[in-house]
């Protein structure tokens, strides 16, 4: 009995140990961690809960980590604010530091000639700089408003040595340069890469990577000229856009693509990440805009934005409802869910009307599943404004396929018909919204194919849809709506986030995708999520406002990120514990009966 019990101990001592850097883990940690300045984490540490961004590729722009950073700065403790005030200055370069300005005088440039940040040559300085004017005058010519500076003084960008880091290049806000139209406007400086000649940016030439991260950034420096509570994801999907509307031969931006299509049931307003799409993955729904609306509803969209405040505690303003808002009014005279049901329609059909000698490198659709087997039953559950394809593999066993559907009010739907290499074609619904498709036995399942469209044009999560070929689908039920509960990227965990100040915190990110891979894909777990939401906004924020609560929070909430994080220790540990507490209650059971 000693020894179950030791092992026990040692199996909940073991997992304590692990969540123990989610307690101690809040957001001053998440942002050491982040920008490689906390030397006193140990190894254990780094392996467990790992405080580091998504696994696979860095993302390419830092700015969307030092717009958080500037967000975030009053809620960090003095000693973090110390340590990480030299991400929100000017850097100093490796060697002495020299400037040159550009043809125009709109940019000064700072380089070194010695030290880890050394330029190749002078020569290259002056390509640095011409091509900044280059990008300026490109916007300019398409109605932007150029980022500002104090007393008109030309931009400063940094040359410096970012391949460690894995960036092509960040954009870090000064200080507030208001004006008229614009009185959240912020002047801001720039860092690139010194040479883009390191592995990190192959396959495309020093040239080319400058090109689009002059692009890039200094779209970011626009729009710290436009108002400084920029929602990041868009902010990155418009820098993005713009790399292929000004250098359209480079293409860089298409290995996004994949990251968002075989995660589409992700929310379109997510995290940035290059490895799920989030933020530079959805430029292609700005192109889908521009190719609806022209290319000028782009920047009117900012310019919706310019004259808003933030809604509170420095948070950015959400700007998936001020697309909405703008869509519906005169001259487009549509919304946000309208043309995301259409975006998602062209991914599939692959009919753009831009960039046509690129489409053949658009990723092409991703199914959630594919189907062979007959009759077939499934459903999803998606966030807001995401989509999901079902593909049908044509049987000979099924002659005509009957696709019966159930959906929640928010849930738009289309089913298409593909055959060997023919362009695709839209099945009209039935008058009770269910498909037949004819012939279907006749089809060929090596070439052909017939694929389902599901998207939730709302900005609530949780709408769900389900289908059965072969009877009644599943009945679905509407999503609870709850105040937050929906958009702007926090994605509903109010009290994770209260807890650790941030929904960008790993422990709220291990949490939320906790949620949205296991709870939300069965029916019991979506009923606690619709619990949860109705019930924890008002908690949350009682909590949020009380440090000692925000402790205890962390501490409550330790057990279960330790499970979630290890689950097959997590299950060793119940097991134990159940074992133990069986032989506990046999034993005792057992000199009872000897006793009587």
């Amino acid at each position: 009995m000693k020894a179950l019990l030791a092992r026990l101990t040692a199996a909940l001592f073991s997992l304590l140990m692990l969540a123990l850097p989610a307690y101690a883990g809040q957001l001053d940690d998440y942002y050491l961690s982040q920008f490689s300045a906390q030397s006193n984490q140990n190894q254990l540490q780094k392996a467990v809960l790992s405080l580091a961004s998504d696994g696979g590729e860095s993302p390419h722009c830092g700015t969307p980590l030092k717009h958080k950073l500037r967000q975030d700065w009053d809620k960090l403790e003095p000693a973090t604010q110390k340590v990480l005030a030299k991400q929100l200055a000017a850097p100093v370069l490796s060697g002495p530091e020299s400037t040159l300005w550009s043809p125009t005088g709109k940019f000064k440039i700072h380089y070194t000639i010695s030290g880890a940040d050394a330029v190749p040559s002078i020569p290259w300085v002056q390509t640095v700089a011409q091509t900044f004017d280059d990008v300026a005058a490109a916007y300019t010519a398409r109605g932007w408003r150029l980022a500002p500076t104090v007393a008109g003084a030309p931009y400063d960008v940094y040359m410096l040595d970012l391949a460690p880091q894995r960036l092509y290049g960040q954009t870090t806000t000064a200080q507030s340069i208001p004006s008229a139209g614009f009185s959240n406007a912020y002047g801001s400086y720039m860092e690139i890469d010194n040479n883009f000649t390191d592995a990190l940016y192959g396959p495309y030439t020093a040239t080319q990577s400058l090109q689009i991260t002059a692009a890039h950034e200094y779209h970011h420096a626009i729009q710290y000229g436009y108002n400084v509570f920029f929602d990041i994801w868009y902010a990155e999907a418009t820098s993005s856009w713009h790399e292929d509307e000004l250098y359209d031969g480079v293409n860089q931006i298409y290995n996004y693509l994949p990251g968002w299509f075989n995660n589409s049931t992700l929310a379109l307003d997510t995290a940035t990440s290059t490895t799920t799409g989030g933020g530079y993955g959805r430029w292609i729904f700005n192109r889908y805009l521009a190719e609806q609306h022209g290319t000028a509803f782009i920047r009117t969209a900012w310019e919706k934005l310019a004259p808003m405040n933030s809604p509170g505690g420095n948070a950015d303003i959400p700007m998936a409802p001020v697309l909405d808002n703008l869509l519906i009014s005169t001259p487009y005279s549509t919304s946000l869910g309208s043309d995301f049901s259409g975006f998602v329609k062209r991914v599939y059909l692959r009919d753009w009307t831009s960039h046509v000698a690129d489409i053949s490198i658009i990723h092409p659709y991703s199914p959630s599943a594919t189907l062979s087997s007959y009759p077939a039953t499934s459903s999803i559950t998606l966030a807001h404004y995401s989509f999901a394809f079902f593909k049908f593999t044509p049987s000979a066993t099924v002659s005509t396929l009957n696709l019966n559907l159930s959906k929640t009010s928010a849930i738009r739907t289309a089913l298409f018909k593909k055959s060997g290499n023919s362009t695709p074609t839209e099945i009209t619904a039935n008058s009770d919204g269910s498909y037949t498709v004819s012939g279907f036995g006749s089809l060929n399942p090596a070439t052909d194919e017939i694929v389902l469209m599901v998207v939730n044009s709302s900005s609530a999560d949780n709408h769900q849809a389900s289908f059965n070929t072969g009877g009644s689908a599943p009945a679905v039920a509407e999503p609870v709506i709850s105040a937050g509960g929906g958009g702007g990227g926090s994605s509903g965990c109010f009290i994770a986030t209260a807890a650790y100040g941030s929904y960008l915190h790993p422990q709220v990110r291990l949490l939320r995708n906790f949620r949205d891979q296991h709870l939300l894909t069965n029916a019991p777990g979506r009923a606690f999520v619709a619990l949860y939401y109705s019930l924890s906004p008002p908690l949350a924020e009682f909590i949020a406002g009380n440090e000692l609560l925000r402790a205890m929070t962390r501490l409550a909430l330790l057990p279960f990120i330790a499970a979630v994080a290890h689950p097959a220790l997590a299950a060793v540990a119940l097991l134990l514990l159940f074992g133990g507490s069986y032989r506990l209650f046999r034993r005792r059971t057992q000199l009872c009966e000897s006793s009587s």
